[in-house]
């Protein structure tokens, strides 16, 4: 099943208003593109969980859309816990 806005704003228990909408569309894109970058190959069940959880982090976060912040949602909403297993490693030159 695709994630969507309207999943997402059931699992925050936002509202159907135009503007609660807005923001879990804005915080669905979020949530997604850091899933994607920290574990591309997760199956999507697993992606979409991870993205809720991003997605209620940043929520109840209301200053986390500054910089390195974004790297602490991962780590503290529990979606780096989730994504362990399929997590993509940096590659770097040895020497």
């Amino acid at each position: 099943m695709a994630l969507t806005a309207a999943i997402v704003s059931r699992a925050l228990r936002l509202g159907n208003t135009a503007e609660e909408t807005a923001e879990a569309t804005r915080l669905m894109a979020v949530a997604v593109a850091l899933v994607t970058k920290h574990a591309p190959d997760a199956p999507e069940a697993v992606r979409d969980e991870a993205a809720i959880r991003i997605a209620g982090y940043l929520y109840d976060q209301p200053n986390a859309g500054r910089g390195a912040a974004y790297a602490d949602a991962v780590r503290f909403s529990g979606a780096s816990a989730l994504l362990s297993e399929w997590r993509a490693h940096g590659v770097g030159v040895i020497g």
